[in-house]
């Protein structure tokens, strides 16, 4: 039973596979691909967050991660209905999938042994959150959308912060 669910879990990653994993805007839109990127950036870290939150929070952390991810789990699920307001306003159309990495991450964080859960969990979120501070950065001095420029430069002290938090929290020796 676990091998085949493990396998409909594959499966169902590879499916989604062909689906947008790029933010769009009409060709009328105003929109750059500067500010195209960096919403799709915004996109897939909060829904990284998302999916990775509902596998942990189910148990496993040491109890000294339980705190940091309930932090950045709580961050994701208040801005992710924000990143599709903006979207929305602006006419852009949300990707439909996460990028192959992030589902990768996704699945070996999903079947990583427990001990390890903790370690895999921080590495992800170091990662992931390391990616989208490059991208907001970019955004703050480059965009061109006034609406996304803003949000890259309010949010960009939170994602700082967070980045902070999870490398705190990162075991001594198991570095990044």
């Amino acid at each position: 039973m676990i091998k085949l669910t493990r396998y409909g879990a594959f499966a169902g990653i590879l499916a989604l596979a062909g689906c947008s994993t790029m933010a769009q805007a009409p060709a009328t839109s105003n929109v750059s691909p500067q500010d195209l990127a960096f919403i799709t950036t915004a996109y897939q870290l909060v829904h990284f967050d998302l999916a990775a939150c509902a596998y942990v929070q189910k148990g496993g952390l040491t109890p000294t991660v339980v705190p940091v991810a309930n932090k950045i789990c709580a961050d994701a699920a208040t801005y992710a209905p924000q990143i599709q307001e903006q979207a929305k306003a602006n006419g852009v159309t949300l990707p439909s999938a996460l990028p192959l990495e992030l589902k990768s991450q996704l699945v070996a964080l999903s079947y990583h042994p427990s001990p390890n859960l903790s370690v895999a969990f921080l590495r992800d979120e170091i990662s992931s959150h390391e990616s989208a501070l490059a991208v907001f950065q970019d955004e703050a001095r480059n965009g061109t959308a006034p609406q996304f420029k803003q949000v890259a430069i309010q949010t960009k002290p939170l994602v700082e912060q967070n980045l902070e938090l999870l490398r705190k929290a990162m075991p001594e020796g198991m570095g990044e």
